[in-house]
């Protein structure tokens, strides 16, 4: 570049007219960014164009690269075009029909034979292979931290498992009132002594130290349990409506770092934020643990820069459902963007609908709030734009929201109940097929948690990894129980309430300490009527313990009634099952003790 030398001064420099203002500037040669260049600064071809800088003829151009006028022009033709795909595309916006209304494909499920234990429908999720490595990581910590083994095994990790869920239904002000004289409960307090149990809530691990040293992962310490859960999650057979919401692992201490997050508006301030993919019914099809920067740096998660973190998590949780076509999901504003509902539908072919935030709306001119308060509660206003397969609606209630959708829109119009100040009693309210949709279809996220919130179990620890943990546990068996309620429903039998599942998975963890023998099958070899009750009052033992036909051994108690037949009297106990059952030999014999541990 040519440089000249200032009169005044004496120094060396280039000639310019003016920095700042906008005339034309005498500049020897103009450097144009590549191709790839980053949009990080949104609008500098229209700095270019206002500027408009001018190159001057130069016989030393002809040496520089690329300083030709046809590569110019094609290179401020690309960055013009990565800059309007960065400030996102133009919609058409008119108050017509919408043409593409849909709802999401009827859910249908695969019906089993007959109902299992809750054991069972729980070792769907957490079955063998994750006990072995929680039992065999254990052990290496202990190591690791103590110079020795505690030698647990998978049955002592499953009953310890067992305790805390019995814990989370039976609270206690403190852990060893369990075990205290006063306040003891046998059910937790028999399993094993006070000094065991802490010792492996001390010791209980997951992943080996040695190999997470040298991991950048911020969940190291966790990765194969939420590895291990996700995949079970997404093996079984989904809804076809799915909202995405955030979950609230409670924890309020410091040893986290950055990874505990503060959302005011959770009834739980304080903890772990987990994106979540769930049904209606609530149960939890996939997840993911929010880490920050690091949260799309795994391998089968990659970070779209076209969009921001909330659209990332609502694309990479929506990439694992199988029929997108069939489906529907739902999001709330910190989801929501216009170019996320058209990518969704038109890369994905997944239908969705989502409360959208008012800057956001990039260009859509609905009515302003205060004129549709003024209007009064029910009113509403639509745009529509049928190319893009995009329905914008506003609507009042106490206070307005808007709504986009790529499958519904104002119509049919329908009508909700609100309670009015002015005639002191409820009255109807106009309501679109758009926020109707929204309310009935995007509570699953909050009631999963609910459920969680109802027998919580307890998670109370000096390593911060514990709470995500028991936390993954209760979606396990809040999932189980969910799947015992679908076939129980499928197959015209009474499901379980989801405390009396608990403790039965509970039992089953505690007691199931061999692996389950092949049951003999079901016959009456004589053909005769038995007499047995069949709405059993007094509670009887889990089927897992019932049938394993393990250490069930007679002993004599207190004379009382049979809890096999309907008049029999005996003082013949079962000591592990802790029933009276009887033996009658002679005319009218019958043997209660068998006929109750074989099914």
């Amino acid at each position: 570049m040519a440089a000249f030398v200032d009169n005044d001064t004496g120094h060396e420099g280039i000639s310019v007219s003016s920095f700042y203002s906008k005339r034309k500037r005498e500049v020897k040669s103009v450097v144009l960014p590549p191709d790839g260049s980053s949009d990080s600064e949104e609008g500098s071809s229209e700095e270019v164009e206002e500027d408009e800088l001018v190159c001057e003829d130069d016989s030393s151009s002809d040496n520089l690269n690329g300083s030709s006028s046809d590569e110019a022009e094609e290179a401020a033709m690309q960055n013009n075009q990565a800059n309007q795909k960065k400030r996102g595309k133009k919609f058409s916006w008119r108050k017509t029909e919408f043409d593409h209304q849909s709802a999401a494909t009827q859910s249908c499920f695969t019906a089993p034979e007959e109902l299992s234990t809750p054991l069972m429908y729980f070792s769907k999720f957490f079955d063998k292979d994750i006990f072995e490595v929680i039992a065999q990581q254990t052990n290496l910590y202990s190591c690791q931290l103590i110079g020795c083994s505690i030698n647990t095994n998978v049955s002592e990790i499953k009953a310890f498992i067992g305790m805390k869920l019995i814990m989370g239904i039976v609270k206690m002000p403190a852990m060893e009132n369990y075990w205290a004289t006063d306040t003891r409960y046998d059910k937790v307090a028999d399993v094993m002594p006070l000094k065991r149990y802490k010792c492996l809530s001390r010791m209980l691990h997951f992943q080996d130290n040695m190999s997470s040293e040298t991991s950048e992962d911020r969940l190291v310490k966790i990765r194969p349990v939420l590895d291990h859960m996700r995949s079970k999650c997404m093996e079984m057979e989904s809804e076809n409506q799915f909202s995405i919401d955030e979950m609230m692992v409670p924890y309020k201490g410091k040893k986290a770092g950055s990874l505990r997050q503060y959302l005011p508006s959770k009834p739980k301030k304080w903890g772990f934020k987990i994106f979540v993919r769930a049904g209606v019914s609530g149960f939890v099809y996939d997840f993911m643990v929010y880490t920050g920067k690091s949260t799309f740096d795994g391998s089968t998660q990659t970070q779209d820069k076209e969009f921001g973190l909330g659209e990332n998590v609502v694309l990479q949780l929506c990439k694992t459902i199988r029929n997108p076509s069939d489906c529907v999901v739902y999001f709330d504003n910190f989801f929501t963007s216009l170019g996320l509902v058209t990518h969704l539908n038109d890369s994905m072919g997944l239908r969705n609908l989502g409360t959208i935030r008012k800057n956001r709306l990039m260009g859509c001119s609905v009515a302003e709030d205060r004129d549709l308060l003024r209007r009064g509660r029910g009113s509403f206003d639509f745009r529509v734009d049928n190319d893009a397969k995009l329905a914008v609606v506003k609507w009042a209630d106490n206070k307005t929201v808007t709504l986009v959708s790529s499958c519904a829109s104002v119509n049919p119009v329908g009508q909700v109940r609100r309670y009015s100040k002015e005639e002191k009693r409820k009255i109807s309210v106009p309501c679109p097929k758009i926020v109707s949709e929204y309310n009935t279809h995007m509570g699953g996220v909050d009631l999963a948690d609910m459920m969680i919130v109802l027998y919580c179990t307890p998670a109370k620890s000096h390593r911060w990894y514990m709470g995500i943990f028991w936390q993954i546990v209760d979606i396990a068996v809040n999932n189980a129980w969910l799947l015992h309620r679908r076939d129980a429903s499928a197959l015209g039998q009474k499901h379980q309430c989801l405390k009396d599942f608990r403790l039965d998975v509970a039992r089953g963890l505690i007691y199931l300490e061999k692996q389950k023998r092949e049951r003999p099958s079901k016959g009456n070899e004589d053909n005769t009527p038995e007499k047995v009750i069949k709405e059993p009052k007094v509670p009887r033992p889990v089927d897992d313990m019932r049938y394993d036909r393990i250490d069930h051994f007679p002993i004599l108690s207190v004379k009382g009634r049979c809890r096999m037949c309907q008049d029999g009297q005996t003082s013949i106990m079962c000591q592990k099952c802790e029933v009276r059952l009887c033996l009658v030999t002679g005319q009218n014999s019958r043997n209660c003790f068998l006929s109750f541990h074989c099914p």
